[in-house]
């Protein structure tokens, strides 16, 4: 068993100071600039660089409403005559609708990688109680499933699409518990190595 959780261990390891480095190049080097930026609309920009829901909510407000009062009383034969014009509003409206949606699917990544990554160190902790215990096989499983669910919630999976600000505090939570995860890694290894020295 032995060799065993030595091998686990060193995988974990290799596998979360991976992705920290990653997470740490984003958020320090990475360049989110590209020379095609002074072609971007002004839609494009100002969601960039929004810096909360709300202001996003209230830009997509006056675009829906924008399209709403462009197509109030006209006919079918008319829209189609205005559809340059009624598309470019639409066009505005849905980059507001998309960006909204981003912004909340990444807020929504952020409450769960807190949650599951929680679940993970409250499974650990089972784990090595059990282990202690000598349920040794089970503490193990649960501890190994823990880092499993630590390491994989804080992982780089993201992109940076929409407004800046959400893009970087999702990073910033990751690289911060992928830090964590380093930290208690190290410590369990710490804890386990002086436990096989004290027999």
């Amino acid at each position: 068993m032995k060799n065993l959780i030595t091998t686990l261990f060193i995988i974990s390891m290799v596998v979360v100071i991976t992705q920290t480095v990653r997470h740490s190049y984003v958020r320090g080097f990475y360049n989110n600039h590209s020379v095609l930026d002074e072609f971007e609309d002004d839609v494009t920009l100002e969601i960039k660089s929004s810096v909360s829901l709300d202001s996003l909510l209230v830009q997509y407000e006056k675009s829906h409403n924008a399209v709403a009062d462009f197509e109030k009383n006209k006919t079918e034969e008319v829209l189609r005559e205005s559809f340059k014009e009624l598309n470019e509003l639409r066009s505005v409206e849905s980059k507001y609708e998309r960006a909204i949606r981003d912004w909340e699917s990444k807020e929504e990544k952020t409450r769960e990688l807190i949650v599951f990554w929680l679940a993970g160190f409250l499974i650990i902790v089972i784990g090595v109680f059990l282990y202690s215990k000598n349920y040794k096989w089970i503490g193990l499983s649960l501890i190994l499933s823990g880092i499993i669910e630590m390491i994989w919630w804080s992982s780089p999976s993201i992109t940076n699409q929409g407004a800046n600000i959400e893009f970087y505090k999702l990073l910033n939570v990751k690289l911060i518990f992928s830090i964590i995860t380093f930290i208690v890694l190290s410590a369990m290894w710490i804890l386990y190595r002086r436990g096989l020295e004290s027999r």
